[in-house]
């Protein structure tokens, strides 16, 4: 999120005045916040290190969580999709209920084979 750089204002007495603009008041009048405004602390667990090492160790574990996969209210209409090992041109569809289906993708859609 990008900081607000402060304005220069000047005051009636032709005073220059460093700040945030919080309101404008009326013609020539607004309202503004001097002084420095606290920053938003950081959780140490949200910087970018310790993400980077989270995400270098989810990713380190070949498969995804079977949980993950199949979750929500569209669970039924969610497929994982494999690679079939006796024929690397075939593809299996796995279902949420465990049902896997062999077959190919055609024009970017999944044609299950004829037996």
């Amino acid at each position: 999120m990008a900081r607000e750089k402060p304005i220069p204002h000047e005051n009636p007495a032709g005073h220059l005045v460093q700040g945030r603009s919080v309101a404008a008041l009326g013609r020539g009048m607004a309202l503004v916040k001097v002084g420095k405004s606290p920053r938003p602390a950081v959780r140490p667990e949200d910087k970018t290190t310790v993400l980077l090492k989270k995400a270098a160790r989810a990713l380190g574990k070949p498969g995804i969580d079977r949980s993950e996969v199949f979750r929500g209210p569209n669970a039924a209409k969610v497929y994982a999709y494999s690679a079939y090992p006796q024929d690397l041109s075939k593809v299996v569809r796995e279902a949420a209920d465990g049902t896997k289906v062999i077959g190919r993708m055609v024009d970017g859609r999944f044609r299950a084979s004829k037996a």
